[in-house]
């Protein structure tokens, strides 16, 4: 069964703990909605920090991911951790990069 799939998630780049969650990738929007400026903002890219991978039993990655979901109009919100597929964070672009 797991012949096919990666030890580790394919961008895992050594310790960098600095991610970007895609909201929308984990709560996608399925029809038209009129937005409401006072709740959360589930769409958003946010900035996060990765603690670990955890591997599923199907094969997949989880990344438990603290980030923080702001309302729409501004508010600072809270701050969240859980875990999150591996195709919803990617790398942010002002991690640093491990030395070779």
């Amino acid at each position: 069964m797991f012949d096919m799939v990666h030890p580790e998630p394919s961008w895992k780049r050594g310790d960098d703990r600095r991610v970007r969650p895609h909201l929308s990738r984990l709560y996608p929007v399925t029809a038209a909605v009129q937005p409401f400026r006072e709740a959360w903002d589930v769409q958003a890219v946010v900035p996060g920090e990765l603690s670990a991978w955890l591997r599923t039993t199907t094969g997949g990655w989880l990344a438990e991911v603290r980030f923080r979901v702001r309302r729409g109009d501004g508010f600072e919100g809270v701050l969240h951790t859980g875990w999150l597929p591996a195709d919803v964070v990617e790398p942010r672009e002002d991690a640093p990069s491990r030395p070779q």
